[in-house]
Parts: C-alpha cells; structure tokens; sequence
C-alpha cells in the first residue's frame, strides 16, 4: 500500500473506534499491544503505516507516500508532508447493527475543515452517497468480492467546511451528516479461514448435527465462506435468499395491508430484471412468475427434503426475517378482524418486539429449519433465530465471539464463547504453516534418498552413500532446530491467551474457550456424551445393585443368608474402587452418529435394569435353591437373627452376589462410541479380570486360604453329593441335583455364575440395538 487518495486514507484511518491503554500524552508511546477495539480497524490502521497518538488522535507511524487527483510530481515536499499530518477524531455516530454504519466528525491538524468520514455495507451506504461519485459498476465490484468470501465496506466522506461546528452537528444528529458522500471506493478485507474449521463442522456434519452460520456479515460473504467450511455444500446457482415479494404493485404499505406479501426464495445471482424491478432492501415486485421458490405451507416438505439433499442451500437477511415475522403478525390479525365482533385496534408492530409475538415465533420456528445462512442478522435478529430453534424442538449450541453474540449465547442451550486475538491467531497459523512446510519436506527428501539408496546400492559407490548420509543428518539437524523454534512460537502464543481479558461474550455464557478454535464446539460435545453415558451407567449399576441388595437382605434373609464383616468390607471396597474406574473412561476422538439416551428415566434405561435384575435373581435364586439340600437344619445361623457362620449356603448366595454385582459393572459398561472400551480403560480391565479370578478360584476352590480369608465354608465334595439321601431333595431342586451329579457342585456353581454374566451382557446389546439400532 504505497499510493492512497488523501480522501480515502483519512477514511481508512479515521473512521474507527479505536481506543488506547495508556494516556497519550506527550513523548508517551503507544504500542500495538495498547490498541484496544475492533481486530479489523486495528488491522486497518496498522496496515496503513499509522496508530493512535490518543484515544482520538491518529498519526502517521511512518512516512508513507499519499496521492490525490490534484497531486503532481512537481509538489513541493513541504506541500507533500501536508497529507501525512495527524488526524483529530471529535465526535462518533458509532456503528449500529440497525443501521449498518458508522460515521466520525474529524480534522487533519493544523486544518479548520472538518470532515465526515463513514464507512459501512454497501447496499446501506449506496442511497447516502452523491450520485455523480457512484460508479457505474458499483454494485457488480462489491458483489464479486463478496462472492470470494470478503468482508467489503463501502468508505464515504463529505466535507463540511470550516465553519461547521461539532456541537451543532451533534444535535442535528447522523441523518443530516451522513448525506451527500462522495464515494471514496471499497474496503475489502480478506478473513482467512481457522485451520480446522472445515474439519470440525465435517466431523459435526457427520454425526448427525446440524451446522448453521449466523453472522452479521452480507449474505453474499456469507454464503460463500458457509461454502468454504462445509456447512452448505451446494453452488453459488443452486443458493437461494428468501426475499419479500408484493404481487401486482409498488411494495407500499397499502398492498402489505390488503395481503399481496408473500416470501420467496429466489436465487441469490437473479438481479431481478425482466420479470422483477426491486423496490426496497430485501423487496422485490413481480408482475410475471419469476424463478424463485415460493415459501407456503405446500412447499415446506418439498424445500426441506431439497436441503437435506444439498440440492440447495437456503440464506436470509436480518432484514426479511424482521418482514417475515411482521407479516405473519399481520396475517393472524387480519384473520381475526374478519371474525371479531369488536373494532379495537390492536397495538402497533414494532421490530424490537415483534419476535415476542406468538404469531412470528410460530413461523419462524418452522422457517429455521431449512434456512443453513442467517446474515446481516444484528444481536436481536441472532438471539431470536436462537430461540426459534428452541422452540422447533431443537438443541442448540452456540458459539460466538462477541458482544454482539451475548443474547444467542444465554438463548442457547449450550453457550461457548471463543476468544478472538488476531495477532496470536496469526502467529498460531504461519506456525501451523511451518509445522506442514517441515512435514513436506521429509516427505519429499524420505522418497529422494530410498530413490538415491536403490541407485547407489545398484551402482556400489560407498564414497557417494556416505556423502549423501552426512548431507542427510546436516539437513535433519535443521529442522530439528527450526521446529523447536516453531513449536516454541506455539506455546508463547498459548502462554500469552491466558493473559486476555474476556469480554462480554465470556460473561454471558457458561463456557469460554481461549483456543480461538471452533473445536471447542466438539469438545463440548465430547465430554458432554462422555459424561452423560457414564452417569447413565453408573444409575444403572446402583439401581441393579440395590435390587440385588433387596432381593439378599428380604428373600434370602428369611433362610437365614447373611454376610460376614470380611466378606463386607472386601465387596465395599471392590464396588468403591470400580465405581472410580469407571469415570476413568475417556470420550473417543470422534464423534459418532449415535446418540445416547437422553435422561436416565427413560424406556431403554428402566428395561434394562429390569432384565439385567430378573436375571440376577433367577441366578441367585437357582444357586440358593441348590446349597438348600447341603445345609444343617440345625445350624444356629441360619435362623433370621442368628449370628452370622460360614456354610454352604452362605457361600453359594455370596458368590453368586458378588458375580451379579461385577457383571453389572462390566455389561453397563458403555465404552463405544462415546467412550473408550473397558480392553482400552485398564485400571477397568485389571479390577474386573482380578475380581472373576478371585470369584472363580473361590468356587473351585483351587486356593483355600483365600476363601478363609473371606469366610467362606468348604463346598460338597462328590462323596458329600453322592452320599446325600434322595429324600433329602426338595423336589424344585431334581434337575439341579442331576447337574450336581453330572458336573460336581463347584462346576455347577462356576455354570450358574458364566450364565449369569452372559445372559445379562447379551440381554443389554440387544436392547441396546433395539432402542438405538
């Protein structure tokens, strides 16, 4: 930027609202880092080769060359240095959403004009300027470039001479300043896209999520950078804009009252000649059938199924949405003034609260649906799109950067806002650069040298394998040193996030993220399914565990089962220890089409727990049944209050308890694809496998000290089994006697024990295949 009009140059630099740290005052410097403000008018400024001497005073930083019309090669350098003087900003009009502008009242020093200095959308500034200054292709240069993805103001000034007076331009207000501007060309500004953005919202996309972009930037801008990530995939011909359409008239105020309003979406490339003449922002005319798709309750199915296709992609501006609402407004009530008895007029519409009306959010929450590109939406506009989608039935995350974002974040469900530091997001990408430049050239040299070893070992020349190796580690060496600087560069950026002050955005919603990265919507996500599923299992593990409990502590107790202090103790510290390894699981890296469920009070959960219990209690039931025939009649402990004495019984009822307890554990393990598989969680895996070791060598008794030290009895030998009398036998207990006498009672205890696991995991993957396919 080396030649800049003096008129656009005091736009450029000027026009802003820019503030400083420090006070400014004389032989004080101010650095970048004392710039405070809008990321992109302090890009601006420091582009420009200027920066701020105070909050309202803007100066040079160095000498840079200015040209104007009337500038020649023969100007004088005494008449040269004129243009760099330093700019005195005394009053801001600041930028409105609603209007989408702003506009200063500045004079060059040692200078009594004053001027007005604006900047803001094209379309917006287009009918203040005066028409001589506006160039013929006005609307097709903005219209490209916000086609490519750019941000493009439009820059004006006027001159009001030296007798203007600030104090009296202040009170006349913006409307009689920001007439009659002479146009002073576009400011297009390129945003390059975060690094990962695209592969976020793919991965979101992908599972099943809905992506949408509201912005306050034009639609066209809009739509092309939603193209660039992924959240349209469609062409700039098969996108559509909804617009307002009057049927037969002049768009006046009379045909909106009479009904001949409807809603279109017309392509957003149609410039509306031949069978339409646009009348006003966002309005069209139409005499014939144009192109467009009308928007009527016949069509919603077919536009909807036409945008999950990506057949096309559906945009709207703040500004028709605020017509859309206000027409269904206008719509119930002149419904109800045909059928009312009363002639009481209704309260008047009004933009700030017509998103209130049951009417507008009744049809804005079906619009919503469909639409992918909400633009030149201001901070009402964003949180009532937000809340249409809350009330369309849907969950809503959302991700903002700004103060401009403060009421979608608290409308949403989930608000995260990111922090926004272009200087640390510009040192993070040319070191994300650097990082893939080094990558590449291993690539390159790892294939260059497997090449050049194939023809040395072909050739034989040891003298050039070893000059070649020696080459290699030098040029290893280098980018060994070169990544430790990058890497290094990367952490003084993450260093210095930590040192940002959080705004607004930051204050109204729940979570904040410093990684200036739309992955924190992810994360989110994540770790929100991670936890959801491990509370959902750990409800499940309690609530099959109690009725396990229950089931011991009343059927079983009135045949005198119960459990030693040992016994206690060990199982209580086992169940504590697995409870804690199960939150030990990690959310996969992924995310997954599948949806958990959503409450724990829900159909999948209840009937799960409710098979997983019948099962443990058939188990628990068969193996108590069974240790009936082997128990003394006269044994004092198996009387309800008796003391508690390690018998068959007891033993059989414990082991069976314990099985239930650590089979709930390893069936309600979710794992994938939300969490890591128990074979991945190993603090999980190792508790679970010493636990079945322990419970199966306590069955088959292969280490007898182990099953004192829990105080459980010896269990019938075969001679004990073949010696009990047949009329000892409750007849319940035939068949489980005859698998006894074929397997011997531990093996037949180790069977009860496998089935119960088994039985319980295949009975929980079946429902969950039925519930979630």
């Amino acid at each position: 930027m080396n030649v800049i009009p003096r008129e656009v140059l005091r736009v450029m630099v000027g026009c802003q609202s820019l503030a400083t740290t420090t006070g400014g005052g004389p032989g004080e410097v101010v650095t970048e880092e004392d710039i405070i403000g809008d990321p992109l008018e302090k890009a601006v400024l420091l582009g420009c080769n200027w920066t701020l001497r105070s909050s309202n005073t803007v100066c040079p930083k160095s000498s840079i060359m200015t040209n104007t019309t009337a500038m020649t090669s023969s100007m004088s350098s005494s008449s040269s240095s004129a243009y760099l003087k330093p700019i005195s900003v005394h009053h801001r009009f600041t930028f409105s959403s609603r209007l989408k502008r702003m506009t200063v009242l500045a004079r060059d020093a040692q200078s009594r004009d004053l001027w007005a200095l604006s900047k803001g959308a094209p379309e917006t500034l287009h009918a203040l300027l005066d028409k001589t200054s506006i160039p013929s292709n006005y609307e097709q240069v903005y219209k490209y470039h916000m086609g490519l993805g750019q941000r493009v103001l439009c820059m004006g000034y006027r001159n009001l001479g030296s007798s203007a007076d600030v104090s009296d331009l202040r009170e006349k207000g913006r409307s009689y300043v920001e007439r009659d501007l002479i146009f002073g060309g576009f400011l297009v500004l390129d945003c390059p896209l975060k690094s990962d953005s695209c592969r976020v919202i793919k991965e979101l996309k992908s599972s099943c999520h809905d992506a949408v972009m509201i912005t306050g930037d034009s639609v066209l801008t809009a739509a092309e950078v939603a193209r660039q990530v992924g959240i349209i995939g469609t062409k700039p011909k098969d996108t559509y804009e909804l617009k307002k359409v009057v049927r037969g008239g002049s768009g006046g105020a009379n045909e909106e009252e009479e009904g001949k309003v409807s809603f279109e979406f017309v392509p957003m490339d149609d410039d509306n000649d031949g069978d339409g003449s646009k009348t006003a922002a966002g309005t069209t005319t139409t005499g014939k059938q144009n192109r467009g798709i009308a928007y009527v309750p016949s069509n919603f199915n077919v536009l909807e199924e036409m945008t999950q296709k990506s057949e096309v992609a559906l945009c709207v501006s703040g500004e028709t949405l605020i017509e859309f609402a206000m027409e269904a407004v206008r719509r119930k009530r002149r419904k109800d003034a045909t059928t009312a008895s009363t002639t009481t007029a209704p309260p008047p519409l009004h933009v700030k609260t017509v998103f209130h009306e049951l009417e507008a959010r009744d049809a804005l929450k079906s619009l919503v649906t469909i639409v992918s590109v909400f633009a030149r939406h201001a901070p009402r506009q964003k949180e009532a799109v937000i809340a249409a989608f809350n009330d369309a039935g849907k969950f809503t995350l959302m991700c903002g950067d700004g103060t401009n974002d403060v009421g979608a974040l608290k409308q949403a469900h989930v608000g995260i806002s990111i922090v926004s530091v272009p200087d640390l997001e510009a040192k993070q990408r040319s070191a994300e650069e650097e990082i893939a430049k080094i990558k590449a050239e291993e690539k390159k040299e790892r294939k260059a040298m497997k090449k050049k070893n194939k023809k040395t070992a072909k050739d034989g020349d040891a003298k050039s394998s070893s000059s070649s190796s020696i080459d290699k580690k030098r040029r290893k060496k280098a980018r060994s040193l070169n990544l430790e600087k990058v890497v290094r560069q990367m952490q003084e950026a993450e260093e210095e996030l930590s040192y940002v002050a959080l705004g607004d955005a930051s204050v109204a919603s729940p979570f904040t993220s410093r990684a200036m990265s739309i992955k924190c919507c992810k994360d989110v996500l994540q770790q929100g399914r991670c936890t959801l599923v491990t509370m959902i299992q750990i409800y499940k593990i309690l609530g099959v565990n109690c009725l396990v409990n229950a089931l011991v502590l009343t059927k079983l107790h009135t045949h005198g089962v119960k459990q030693g202090d040992r016994q206690l103790t060990v199982v209580g510290m086992v169940v504590a220890a697995m409870f804690l390894f199960v939150t030990k699981g990690k959310p996969l890296s992924t995310l997954s089409p599948q949806r958990p469920p959503s409450t724990v009070l829900c159909k999948q959960v209840l009937l799960s727990i409710t098979v997983q219990f019948v099962i443990h209690f058939v188990a628990i039931m068969a193996a108590t049944n069974l240790s009936l025939s082997y128990v003394d009649p006269y044994d004092p402990s198996i009387i309800p209050d008796g003391a508690f004495n390690p018998n068959t019984l007891n033993t059989c009822t414990f082991l069976l308890t314990v099985m239930a307890t650590i089979n709930t554990f390893v069936v309600n393990y979710r794992g994938k694809p939300f969490t890591e598989n128990l074979m991945d969680n190993k603090l999980m895996l190792r508790s679970v496998q010493v636990s079945y070791g322990a419970l199966f060598a306590s069955a088959l008794e292969v280490f007898p000290p182990l099953n004192q030290l829990i105080q459980l009895a010896p269990l019938p030998t075969p001679e004990v089994v073949r010696a009990m009398p047949v009329d000892m036998i409750q007849n319940e207990n035939v068949y489980l006697s005859g698998m006894v006498d074929m397997f011997g009672f531990n093996v037949t205890l180790c069977i009860f024990m496998v089935l119960d696991g088994v039985l319980s995991y295949v009975a929980e993957k079946t429902i969950v295949r039925i519930f979630e396919g």
